[in-house]
């Protein structure tokens, strides 16, 4: 358990400076995570309709800083 909480706080740590780093970062993690949405509902069974806005792929409003 000790282990485990160890790993999350560095792991955020981690997150924490790469976004101060480059602020791209957080793009790059809403793509991973509208990927990953898209992967499992793409396996489903189910019918889902989302736009978008809600799948988190409006990749157009991303303002990506190259400094």
């Amino acid at each position: 358990m000790l282990r485990n909480s160890k790993g999350e706080a560095k792991s955020a740590q981690l997150i924490g400076q790469a976004i101060a780093n480059n602020k791209s970062f957080i793009a790059l993690r809403k793509i991973e995570a509208a990927r990953d949405i898209a992967q499992t509902i793409g396996k489903s069974q189910n019918r889902v309709l989302l736009n978008s806005d809600e799948l988190l792929l409006n990749l157009q409003s991303f303002k990506l800083d190259t400094k």
